[in-house]
């Protein structure tokens, strides 16, 4: 009977609810009152390969469902969303990037959710499935009748066995009989969405605008990233960095969020107007075809840039984007008051600088100048170096070759008094491994070659354990030849006066060496990044007396060995809570806001790879500050 199958489908059921850790309730036949669903809207996404459905923050998502629920909605209401760095056009239900170009992403109402069986994250149904799981949900809460069940398009079955108890269950047997595998496991169905499992919303003003040029290739990590999905994960460390070192601020609204958009110019020097790939395909061998493509899709970008022609394509492709985006965003942020920064990663940050060292101040704009301006590398003769329309605070170079470049084009030395003529500051960001990236201050001055560059400051507020051990042993370890020095010295010297000689010039030559060796250690202890050692002449005015060279600290496991991570140095930036806070602080810090002299211990959010350190605070100095401050998270 009809009956004896539903309580057979719902015994199977409960079972499999139970094999599946889902929590089973007594089955409500009474009628209750209906409430109607609190739909939340969802984009879908590529990540890796897999498909997935994230949600709308929830500011977001009520700006869509009053665009929706709207007398005024039609085929061209469009609502910006993330930040205002993409729009969804509400009927057309697509989701577009605004400063860059990328495929649609398709836009769901989403009120009802299943759980997979591999992945513990729901996935939404349908907008025209949800409909009739939500008419027959109600119907079932209004009448008391249960047990309903629902086939969807594709021969799936949903039972709503309750309120609280509904099960969906995979595809049936194929046409030969055999069931599938997870024919008998069915999935989880939920009604609505927690709002409390949603991302928190970013602040709608906006402090600061970082412009972030990619290095060679289309692709920017280990993980072929493009450069919109790099810098939507640097993004999003600046916003947990800010939420985390800079809490008091940012909960009182001092602090909001700066912005962080990709610059883009693989495209354009690859396209079909410059003809590039279609000829480099016809020269290529057809022997190991992978190799062979990679190297015409990175390595020979650094020979583009060297050529006489394709040069020009490129600074005109950068600045072109950097005025593009720059006048974009201002007229979609017109209460915008910030100023702007740009980076580099690699070769990016050779572009920049390059286009930098070309612009002219804003007092000498109505002087007669000549646009060729001359070498831009290896090859080059000229180069027409066009304007940008704003002047930046600050160009942050990552594992950048610039020296290199300057080096190759006869540069012997760039002297105390260079500086770019727009952009007072300049950070030259690098991994102690990083194979691309060369120190500049040598290039400043030659007495800047013997000091280490500026160890850039852990988030956590403190040396990674395995540097602090290893300056540990060097002190003891000139300690020791220190003390033993003394002792070999004060032996000597009672021998000498117990039997004093006829001639003393053996003895004042002795001293004399040991006096040598043990100034010779002393040097050595001092810390080569000290105040002490550096000077105003020495530092020049390219970082406006600042140092230039700022290393991160590699992690312990990176130790093992250098040439072994290699290659993973040179794009760990991406991923680099330490270079995004050092950007933070210098952003911040130009606007009169010091980070927190005390992080609380749950407010650091930043998630890495890897077992976590535990958690420590201890008080940092930040370059070109004198106030103290406590940072923790992390490994």
């Amino acid at each position: 009977s009809e009956t004896g199958k539903d309580a057979k489908l719902s015994l199977v059921a409960s079972d499999q609810n139970e094999k599946s850790g889902a929590t089973v309730l007594t089955e409500n036949r009474s009628s209750t009152s209906y409430s109607p669903v609190r739909h939340h809207w969802f984009y879908r996404v590529d990540v890796e390969g897999k498909s997935i459905w994230r949600g709308f923050s929830i500011a977001d998502s009520r700006a869509l469902e009053e665009a929706f629920l709207s007398p005024d909605l039609n085929e061209t209401t469009v609502v910006a969303t993330d930040g205002g760095r993409f729009d969804v056009n509400v009927v057309g239900r697509i989701r577009v990037p605004v400063y860059w170009v990328d495929k649609p992403t398709n836009v769901n109402r989403c009120s009802w959710f299943y759980k997979g069986n591999t992945d513990a994250r729901y996935v939404p149904y349908p907008e025209a499935v949800a409909d009739k799981l939500e008419e027959e949900y109600r119907h079932g809460v209004t009448t008391g009748e249960w047990h309903r069940r629902l086939v969807l398009p594709n021969n799936e079955l949903v039972v709503m066995h309750g309120p609280a108890v509904i099960v969906h269950f995979p595809q049936g047997p194929d046409a030969f009989g055999s069931p599938p595998e997870s024919t008998m496991r069915p999935h989880v169905v939920r009604r609505g969405y927690d709002e409390a499992e949603i991302e928190d919303t970013e602040p709608s003003s906006i402090d600061h605008l970082l412009l972030l040029c990619h290095g060679v290739g289309s692709a920017c990590d280990m993980r072929f990233r493009s450069v919109e999905e790099v810098v939507d994960d640097f993004r999003a460390t600046s916003l947990q960095l800010l939420q985390s070192h800079y809490r008091n601020s940012f909960d009182s609204g001092v602090v909001n969020r700066i912005e962080v958009l990709p610059i883009s110019w693989h495209a354009t020097l690859h396209s079909g107007e410059t003809g590039v790939d279609k000829r480099l395909s016809a020269i290529t061998l057809d022997s190991i075809p992978r190799l062979r493509n990679f190297t015409n899709d990175t390595v020979l970008d650094v020979l583009f840039y060297t050529s006489p022609v394709f040069c020009q394509t490129i600074i005109d492709a950068v600045c072109s984007e950097l005025n593009r985006i720059h006048r974009l965003f201002v007229s979609r942020n017109p209460q915008f008051g910030g100023r702007v920064s740009l980076g580099g990663h690699s070769l990016g940050s050779v572009i920049l600088y390059d286009l930098l060292c070309h612009q002219t101040p804003q007092a000498e704009v109505g002087c007669p100048k000549s646009y060729l301006n001359g070498s831009a590398g290896t090859g080059q003769p000229t180069v027409r170096y066009p304007a940008l329309d704003f002047q930046p605070a600050a160009l942050y170079a990552l594992g950048s070759p610039i020296a290199m470049f300057e080096c190759i084009r006869g540069v012997k030395s760039l002297g105390a008094d260079f500086s770019l003529p727009t952009c007072r500051n300049f950070f030259n960001i690098f991994h102690p491994y990083d194979p691309i990236a060369y120190r500049i201050e040598p290039l400043i001055t030659s007495e800047m070659g013997k000091l280490k560059p500026f160890l850039i400051p852990h988030h956590k507020g403190r040396k990674r354990m395995h540097l602090e051990l290893k300056d540990t042993m060097a002190r003891v370890g000139a300690d020791l030849k220190a003390r033993l020095v003394e002792s070999l010295k004060a032996t000597w010297s009672s021998v000498w006066k117990t039997q004093p000689p006829a001639d003393n010039r053996l003895e004042k030559v002795v001293e004399e060496e040991m006096e040598k060796e043990q100034l010779c250690e002393e040097g050595k202890e001092e810390s080569p990044t000290s105040g002490d050692l550096v000077t105003p002449d020495m530092l020049g005015k390219l970082n406006g007396g600042r140092r230039v060279d700022y290393v991160l600290q590699e992690a312990p496991f990176e130790m093992i060995n250098e040439y072994l991570f290699a290659m993973s140095s040179h794009v760990c930036y991406w991923e680099s809570e330490d270079t995004m806070l050092l950007i933070l602080r210098e952003i911040y810090d130009a606007m009169g806001v010091q980070a927190d002299c005390t992080v609380p211990q749950q407010g650091m959010s930043v998630r890495r790879a890897g077992p976590a350190d535990g958690p420590n605070e201890v008080f940092l100095m930040t370059p070109g500050s004198d106030n103290p401050s406590t940072s923790r998270g992390g490994t």
